[in-house]
């Protein structure tokens, strides 16, 4: 038998040492000592075992050709010819597949008899971040708090929910930011937390109601709204001015130039306010829920845009670091999450966004999608 090092294995130095993580197994590290880094050094190639047990070993092989096969057993050496990972995994690297594993499985203590137990232990510790983030100094712009109605039937938001990337020239009203903005990042309401303390009741979804979200907001063409970056103060329903020169070139230098990111009327670039998760959340899985729930703002954003008539866009393709300087943030504390862009639509004929047509005729007639996915013949399919 020959074998060899695992081709992606994660190692990470603390406090009692050197550890190795075991492949695809969440949660487990071996303790690195000189003998196995050695081992794992010799075997980038692959040898016979029974070899390399006679030379490490000497006259006690068995024993070594004993740990030899516990390596392998758990991961840390496989047999030559065992598949790498999964092409996802070459793509992505072995950091992100072993965050994966990390992130899997975790314990929410539902039912848990030590459930009460662990939430009086994080409140004993301290307060929990504040919930909302101000900039006392900044000149602010204060929002109507009679928002638009939002009477379109759902199904005919549904149907319009499309992402835009052409914009018609023309500002939008501040009623309809302040709407958008209102539905998609502002509490309706407040509710009892219990031993967390009051919480807030938005639109979107929040693991734990922790709500990490934050929202900038960079106005090129809005009624009655300066232009520049702005913060969105949820609790006052006002904008905050932090840069008055900031502008559709800046924030292009920022996109890749992706146009509808900033050829819209606004552009809200939203982050993650770190420590309102982990001070519930202290597992690895926690970074998950803040992906999650930068899609339930997203999507709230795009139907609450659509229900104005609004054109949504939405990207994750920017720079994360110069964001994050343009916001002037701690990245890490608070890290770019979400952009979220909006305007007028270009005039349009069709259901359809102005830039997106129809697959042609011969296309659909061709295509091979269909027979794919049918898993049994219909009773209504001809003979």
């Amino acid at each position: 038998m020959r074998i060899r090092r695992h081709g992606q294995l994660i190692c990470r130095w603390d406090t009692d040492g050197l550890f190795v993580a075991l492949p695809d197994t969440p949660r487990q590290w071996l303790r690195v000592t000189p003998d196995l880094m050695t081992l794992l050094h010799e075997l980038t190639d692959p040898q016979d075992a029974d070899e390399v047990a006679h030379r490490i070993g000497g006259e006690d092989a068995s024993r070594a050709l004993t740990a030899i096969k516990k390596l392998l057993d758990i991961g840390v050496l496989v047999e030559e010819g065992t598949d790498g990972p999964p092409a996802i995994w070459q793509h992505w690297g072995s950091v992100a597949r072993r965050f994966h594993a990390e992130a899997r499985d975790a314990d929410y203590l539902v039912g848990s008899t030590r459930r009460d137990e662990t939430a009086a232990q994080i409140i004993a510790e301290g307060p929990a971040p504040a919930p909302f983030k101000r900039y006392p100094d900044a000149p602010a712009v204060f929002l109507p708090r009679r928002l638009l109605p939002l009477r379109t039937p759902v199904e005919d938001v549904f149907a319009a929910r499309r992402t835009h990337r052409l914009f018609a020239d023309e500002p939008v009203s501040v009623d309809a930011l302040a709407t958008v903005l209102s539905y998609a990042f502002a509490p309706q309401r407040f509710i009892d937390g219990g031993q967390f303390g009051v919480q807030q009741a938005r639109v979107s979804a929040s693991a734990g109601g922790r709500h990490e979200v934050e929202c900038y907001v960079a106005v090129f063409a809005v009624g009655s709204v300066p232009p520049g970056l702005y913060h969105y103060a949820p609790d006052r329903h006002c904008l905050e001015l932090l840069d008055p020169s900031v502008g559709r070139e800046r924030v292009a230098a920022l996109v890749y130039g992706q146009q509808p990111s900033y050829q819209g009327a606004f552009t809200c670039l939203t982050t993650t306010v770190a420590g309102r998760l982990s001070f519930k959340y202290r597992h690895p899985r926690a970074y998950r829920l803040w992906m999650y729930d930068a899609g339930h703002y997203g999507q709230t954003f795009a139907l609450t845009c659509a229900a104005l008539g609004l054109a949504p866009f939405q990207t994750v393709a920017f720079q994360d670091s110069r964001i994050e300087d343009m916001l002037g943030v701690d990245r890490d504390e608070e890290f770019a999450t979400y952009l979220l862009s909006a305007g007028l639509p270009a005039p349009s004929h069709d259901a359809l966004p102005v830039d997106h047509g129809h697959p042609p005729p011969a296309h659909l007639a061709t295509a091979d999608h269909v027979s794919r996915t049918r898993h049994a013949p219909s009773p209504y399919d001809e003979v």
